[in-house]
C-alpha cells in the first residue's frame, strides 16, 4: 500500500466536521478508568476465585498467587494497549487497531471471536447474579430466595437483567458515565469491608462456624501433597478473564474528550486498581478459609458459601454479612453494563468498515449504537441458557480464551507497524513507533505469555466436546469468515474492495 495512501489515515478528527459524529464526545480520565475497572471487578473475583478449586483442586492454596500472577502477566497487553489508544482512539478499539496495523480479514475474525466471547460472558455474569443475590436474600431471612438458586430461577432472574441494562444504555453514555463512576466508588467500599474481615479472622474460627452455619464436615486432607504447576497454570489461565474488562476503557475511544490523552491513562488507572484490589481481596480470603475448606464446603453442596461474600458472612456479624451480599450481587450483576458497552461499539465498529450491515451505525437519539446493543443483548441472552443448562465454567474460559488471543494478535500488529516499510511516514504509525526497542519487547512478551497461557488452559475437565472453548472458538471463527466472505462479496458487487477501507481511520 504506497505511503501517501495510508498519510489519510492519519487525518484529525477535526477534518471531518463535528457533524459527522454520531457519538457523544462527553467522557473523561475518571469516567474511563471507572469504566475499566466496572468492567473488571466481578464475577470472576467474587465467584470464579473460590470456585476455581472444584474445577483444579490442585490449586490448592495458590489461588492468590495465580490472581496476582495474570495481572502481571498483562502488563505488556497494557503497554501495547496504551500505545495503540494513544495514536487510534476510536469506539471499534482492537478491531480498528489491528485492522489497520495488521490484516482487515484477520482483524474481523478475531474480534467477532472476542465479541462472542464477552457475550459468552456476558451470559455468565446474568447466570451468576442469581447466586448472589439468593444468597442475600437467604442471609436476610427470606428462604424464598432460594428458587433463584435452580436453573429456571437463574435464566428468569439473568433475562431481565440483561434487557434492563439494555434500556439503561438506551438512556444515554453520559449517564454511563456518571454510573460507573459510582460503581467504582461502591466497589472500593466493599473490597476495604472484605480485606479487613479476611485479614481479621483466624482459620480455625471460620471452620468451626462454617462446620456449624452448612452442616458440612471440613478437615484438612490426610495425606500432604504439593500443589500443581498444571493445575496454577489453568487457574491463571482462568483468571486472565478477570482482567479482560481493560477493554472497557478503550472502547470509549470514540466517546472521551481528548481521547489520545485521557483514554490511555484511564486505561492505566483501570487495571492498576484492579489488580491492587484483586490481590488484596484473595490474599485476605485464602487467609481466613484454608482451600481445603473452599473446597470441603464446594463438594458438600454449600456453594453458597463458596464466594466471597459467602465467606465473609459466616464470620461477619449478620447485619454486615446480609449487606455485603446485596451489595456484592449488583457489584456482580453491574459487570454487564461495560460489558455490554464494549461489545456494541465492537459491532458499530464492524458497521463503519461495511464488514457487517451499514443499519449496525445507527444511533439513538441519545447517541447510543441501539442497533449494536440490540444484537449484543440477544446474543448475550443465547450464552446465559447455556451457562444455566450447560456449566458456569464455559463462558468465563471462553473469555480468557478469546482475551488471550486478541493480545497476541495485537502484539502481531505492534510488530507488523515497528518493522514494515509500508507505515514508513504515516503519522500515527511513527507516533507508535517512539521508543521502538520496547514497543518490540512488549510485543514479543505478550506473545509467549499468551501461548503459554492457551496451552495450560484450552481444555476444560469434564466437560463434553462440544461445550469445550476451542470447538466453540472455531465454531465463532467459522461464522465470522462466512461473515465477512459475504461483506466481500457484497462490496464487489458495488465495485468496492472491501480492504480498502483501512486506508482510513474511521470517523469515530
Amino acid at each position: 500500500m504506497p505511503a501517501e495512501t495510508l498519510q489519510r489515515m492519519s487525518g484529525p478528527e477535526s477534518a471531518q466536521g463535528p457533524d459527522r459524529f454520531r457519538l457523544a464526545k462527553t467522557l473523561g480520565i475518571t469516567a474511563i478508568g471507572a469504566s475499566a475497572l466496572a468492567h473488571e471487578y466481578g464475577a470472576t473475583i467474587n465467584y470464579a476465585s473460590t470456585n476455581s478449586l472444584g474445577v483444579y483442586p490442585g490449586i490448592q492454596d495458590l489461588v492468590p498467587w495465580a490472581m496476582l500472577t495474570a495481572g502481571l502477566m498483562l502488563i505488556p497487553k497494557v503497554f501495547l494497549y496504551m500505545r495503540f489508544s494513544a495514536v487510534m482512539s476510536r469506539a471499534g478499539s482492537v478491531y480498528v487497531w489491528m485492522s489497520r496495523a495488521l490484516s482487515l480479514p484477520v482483524s474481523f475474525v478475531l474480534c467477532f471471536l472476542d465479541w462472542v466471547g464477552l457475550t459468552a460472558a456476558m451470559g455468565f455474569i446474568a447466570f451468576v447474579f442469581s447466586t448472589f443475590l439468593a444468597q442475600a436474600f437467604v442471609g436476610a431471612g427470606v428462604p424464598a430466595g432460594a428458587v433463584l438458586l435452580n436453573p429456571i430461577g437463574h435464566l428468569l432472574l439473568g433475562l431481565v437483567l440483561l434487557w434492563a441494562f439494555f434500556a439503561a444504555h438506551i438512556a444515554g453514555v453520559h449517564i454511563y458515565g456518571r454510573l460507573v463512576i459510582g460503581l467504582a466508588a461502591l466497589i472500593i467500599a466493599v473490597v476495604i469491608v472484605v480485606v479487613g474481615y479476611g485479614f481479621a479472622t483466624d482459620p480455625a474460627t471460620f471452620v468451626r462456624l462454617a462446620q456449624a452455619q452448612s452442616g458440612v464436615s471440613l478437615a484438612p486432607p490426610g495425606t500432604a501433597q504439593a500443589p500443581s504447576a498444571a493445575a496454577f497454570l489453568a487457574v491463571t489461565f482462568v483468571f486472565i478473564a478477570a482482567y479482560g474488562g481493560l477493554t472497557g476503557a478503550p472502547a470509549l475511544g470514540g466517546e472521551a474528550r481528548d481521547p489520545s490523552r485521557t483514554v490511555p491513562r484511564g486505561l492505566f488507572l483501570g487495571w492498576f486498581s484492579a489488580l491492587i484490589l484483586y490481590t488484596a481481596v484473595t490474599a485476605a480470603l485464602f487467609h481466613a478459609v484454608p482451600w481445603w475448606a473452599t473446597l470441603g464446603l464446594i463438594r458438600g453442596k454449600a456453594a453458597g458459601l463458596a464466594t466471597v461474600p459467602g465467606l465473609i458472612s459466616v464470620v461477619a456479624p449478620k447485619f454486615v454479612g446480609t449487606l455485603l451480599n446485596f451489595l456484592v450481587a449488583i457489584i456482580v450483576g453491574k459487570t454487564i453494563i461495560p460489558q455490554m458497552m464494549v461489545c456494541s461499539r465492537l459491532i458499530f465498529g464492524f458497521a463503519q468498515d461495511h464488514v457487517m450491515p451499514a443499519s449496525f451505525t445507527h444511533t439513538s437519539r441519545r447517541k447510543t449504537p441501539d442497533r449494536a446493543l440490540l444484537l449484543t443483548t440477544v446474543f448475550a441472552s443465547m450464552f446465559l441458557v447455556q451457562s444455566c443448562f450447560g456449566g458456569w465454567a464455559i463462558g468465563i474460559v471462553i473469555r480468557s480464551f478469546s482475551v488471550l488471543l486478541m493480545v497476541a494478535f495485537i502484539a502481531l500488529g505492534a510488530l507488523n507497524v515497528s518493522f514494515n516499510r509500508r507505515f514508513r511516514g504515516v503519522d500515527w504509525a511513527e507516533r507508535m513507533r517512539q521508543g521502538t526497542p520496547l514497543l518490540v519487547l512488549m510485543a514479543v512478551l505478550a506473545i509467549v505469555i499468551s501461548a503459554v497461557l492457551l496451552w495450560g488452559g484450552l481444555i476444560v475437565p469434564g466437560t463434553p466436546w462440544f461445550l469445550q472453548p476451542l470447538f466453540q472458538g472455531l465454531v465463532a471463527a467459522a461464522v465470522a469468515i462466512w461473515i465477512y466472505a459475504g461483506a466481500r462479496g457484497r462490496a464487489a458487487a458495488r465495485g468496492v474492495t472491501l480492504v480498502h477501507v483501512t486506508t482510513e481511520l474511521p470517523v469515530e
